[in-house]
Order: C-alpha cells, then structure tokens, then sequence
C-alpha cells in the first residue's frame, strides 16, 4: 500500500514538473507569435486551446423521431394552455 502511493505521488511530481514544462513552451510560443505580428488575443486563445486539455464538444444532432415527440409534447402543451385559457403574454 505504501508502496502504491509513493508510486503515485512520483507519478504526480512527474507529471506535474512536465506541465511546467509545457507551459513555459506555450509561453515562449505566444511570445514568438506576437513578435511575428498576431494579436495577443490570438495568442491567448491558441494558449487556452493548447491548455485546456478539453476537445471541442461536437455539436448534437436530434433525430428525426426525437424532432417529432418534441413538437408533438409542445402541442399538447398548447393544446391545454387554450384550453384552460392561459394566455401567453
């Protein structure tokens, strides 16, 4: 067990020391992108992508029969909102 754990906090240190690492080279990135004439929003923003350690969320897309049970349940909602005489102001 305390094995396992010293593994894992060298492990940690390890990966933490690299981040360093890589932050410093985007650092040095930005700078040089600057120096060749892009704007500082550019360079934060190719830092953020760089750094964020995220994928871009891929856009959903409904189905056809996930289309028609929306618009069936929003009709069923207007049908008894004029029924009951709400008004939707």
């Amino acid at each position: 067990m305390a094995d396992t754990k010293r593994l894992l906090e060298l492990a940690l240190n390890g990966l933490q020391n690299e981040l360093a690492k890589v932050n410093q080279e985007i650092a040095d990135l930005e700078i040089q992108i600057r120096r060749l004439g892009g704007t500082k929003l550019r360079a934060v923003l190719i830092a953020k992508r760089l750094t964020s350690g995220k994928r871009s969320r891929k856009k959903s897309h409904m189905t056809a029969a996930g289309r028609k049970a929306l618009s069936e349940a929003a009709k069923r909602r207007w049908k008894a909102s004029k029924k009951a005489g709400k008004s939707t102001l």
